[in-house]
């Protein structure tokens, strides 16, 4: 079945008669290779500047297994020496991260849909329970660590860096 009026020399046909212009092969290979246009559109992050960008924002997403399959939650958190700590629930979904899992990812991102520009940090790492109570008391004093879930929130996860890696992209 043909829909529309016949193809031109430069239009395919879809199966299901939708019309497209065929570009040149040079026009369709510059298109799906914008890397050899724009070699630095995607940077590896340094450490430190992984780093340095969790200090930017308050919510992230940790990733881990659960018996129910793959999880991705977000938190409020805060980065203190190199760690992520994080409140929730003592009978709530994260809690099981409280009985330590080594098998835990957590990432933050940033993008711009305008520039075109935007950058990821992801931790890989095991969590655990705080349960020392200087570290509470010094996580629970950071001014940055407030669940926008309501409630109180006592159980204190954290996350420590294993690996540490992150990239930013640029459009232009």
């Amino acid at each position: 079945m043909c829909l529309g009026p016949p193809a031109r020399d430069n239009e395919l046909r879809s199966p299901s008669g939708v019309r497209r212009l065929d570009r040149p092969t040079a026009e369709r290979s510059a298109m799906t290779s914008s890397s050899s246009r724009h070699p630095d559109t995607i940077r590896t992050l340094s450490e430190d500047e992984c780093l340095s960008l969790l200090s930017t924002t308050t919510v992230g997403r940790v990733a881990f297994s659960s018996v129910e399959g793959p999880e991705l939650v977000p938190v409020n958190f805060v980065l203190i020496d190199r760690t992520i700590y994080f409140r929730t629930l003592p009978d709530g979904f994260l809690s099981q991260l409280s009985r330590g899992n080594d098998g835990v990812a957590f990432g933050i991102d940033f993008h711009d849909d305008t520039s075109l520009e935007g950058w990821n940090v992801t931790i890989k790492g095991p969590a655990s329970q705080v349960e020392d109570r200087a570290t509470i008391n010094l996580v629970l004093g950071h001014s940055q660590l407030r669940p926008w879930a309501g409630g109180v929130r006592p159980l204190m996860i954290r996350i420590e860096i294993r690996s540490i890696s992150g990239r930013r992209v640029s459009g232009h």
